[in-house]
């Protein structure tokens, strides 16, 4: 997976791209490398905004692309909520998937039951 860190109005340096690349170890893990991902970090300058700095990802796989923001007073925080909502929008998708093939799939309880007729 190819991840593409922007930063608007916040200096993106070599802590933040650790933190992104430990942060999206696990997403690394469950998609091929073909996959691109953007992450845009920034920060917001208006001190009557509470939760300053934002952070956003947009991973373009198969299919469709998933979309994850978060609003945050740390970076480190907003980084591990759009991490996390990667990860269960893929466990969405996945199980989508899994539940449509299986959609026509005779159980075992109605393929005994019809033998026994």
């Amino acid at each position: 997976m190819r991840i593409d860190l922007t930063g608007t109005n916040i200096e993106i340096n070599g802590e933040l791209r650790a933190l992104v690349a430990k942060r999206f170890a696990k997403i690394k893990r469950r998609v091929p490398e073909d996959v691109h991902c953007e992450v845009i970090l920034a920060e917001e300058h208006n001190p009557k905004i509470a939760d300053g700095q934002k952070a956003e990802a947009n991973l373009h796989i198969k299919g469709g692309t998933i979309n994850a923001k978060a609003h945050e007073r740390s970076m480190a925080a907003a980084i591990g909520h759009i991490a996390d909502e990667v990860v269960r929008q893929l466990n969405r998708r996945g199980d989508r998937a899994r539940a449509r093939s299986r959609a026509g799939a005779e159980t075992i309880r109605h393929g005994h039951a019809e033998g026994a007729l």
